[in-house]
């Protein structure tokens, strides 16, 4: 039992994720803000403010913790020693406390934020528990991860995490419009790169101009973090006059149209391994690709220690170490 907690706890850090824009996920359209159940609270050129209020948990929660009080006072009134029985009073106490607790938070506004700041470069998200408390660093030192809330390999339900600076262990569920982890990561990191357009959709067109201005007088920066996926201006102009400053590390990206990348999601059932050149020399941050028998094509990346997954013994691959470029955009 303490070799396999052992193993989760190790697969735990190893799932956290790089700072790197892996794969599209949609819009944000004007609706995504104006409608009333909507996350975002602001989105400009400068900060997304995400509202992660939960209300919506908490109604479920006292919906059935007030099912549960009344199926127990009514089961009270049938049973001898229904209200004085030890068991049956604690058990009434803490339903009555849950409810009460459940529908202080539906009742009661609470704010709490995720913040990303695409001018400072701060990175501002609650304590899972206290809500009231934020932890504000920048992003460049956020420790972000993913986590599994149930199944065999814990792959199912999940979740993307920010590190609680101030604790070895313990973080907070970070949110956006998409529930997928990598695509919310991936939006979080494209906005986050002062040096790149806005992200698509409609939610940013009113900024985008302004936003290409700056960057214009800046010179066009270089990317601050890589990408899987194009990003490009907004007009083909704007995209023509940003290439002349870039034009000298302008990278194809070789990856087939039709393959993927590694999602653990997806791929539950491959093998966690480490892939070493030597005892002491791991083989970081290195693309592998895995050619299956049916015609699939699949790409995995090792992190800095090495460490990565592998397709099951029980199927038909061949799968080879390659030099695969990365594009800027």
């Amino acid at each position: 039992m303490f070799k396999h907690f052992k193993t989760q706890i190790k697969h735990f850090f190893d799932a956290k994720l790089p700072f790197e824009i892996l794969e599209e996920f949609r819009p944000i359209e004007e609706k995504d803000i104006t409608h009333k159940f909507n996350s975002f609270e602001k989105v400009n050129d400068q900060i997304v403010v995400i509202d992660i209020k939960e209300k919506t948990n908490s109604k479920v929660s006292a919906i059935v913790m007030f099912v549960f009080f009344i199926f127990l006072i009514l089961l009270g009134f049938k049973v001898e020693e229904g209200f004085t029985h030890p068991v049956a009073v604690l058990l009434l106490t803490i339903t009555f406390i849950s409810c009460v607790y459940f529908f202080v938070k539906i009742f009661i506004k609470q704010k709490a934020y995720i913040i990303l700041n695409r001018e400072t470069g701060l990175f501002t998200f609650p304590y899972r528990i206290n809500k009231y408390k934020s932890y504000v660093l920048p992003f460049n030192d956020a420790i972000v991860f993913w986590v599994g809330t149930g199944g065999v390999t814990g792959n199912l339900g999940i979740e993307l995490v920010a590190q609680h600076p101030d604790k070895k262990i313990g973080g907070s569920s970070l949110e956006a419009h998409e529930t997928n982890f990598r695509k919310i990561w991936s939006f979080y990191v494209w906005y986050m790169d002062k040096n790149r357009p806005l992200p698509p959709g409609r939610a940013f067109d009113a900024y985008r101009q302004q936003d290409f201005e700056r960057r214009k007088a800046e010179g066009f920066p270089k990317p601050l973090y890589r990408s899987h996926i194009p990003t490009p201006e907004a007009t083909e102009e704007e995209q023509a006059e940003r290439d002349t400053y870039w034009k000298e590390d302008l990278e194809d990206f070789t990856r087939e149209a039709d393959s993927m990348m590694y999602d653990p999601e997806i791929h539950k059932d491959w093998i966690h391994v480490r892939f070493m050149k030597s005892k002491d020399t791991p083989i970081a941050h290195t693309y592998y690709r895995f050619e299956f028998e049916d015609g699939r094509i699949v790409y995995m990346k090792t992190d800095e220690n090495g460490r990565g997954f592998e397709p099951p013994k029980t199927e038909k691959f061949t799968g080879e170490e390659i030099e695969l470029t990365e594009s800027w955009f």
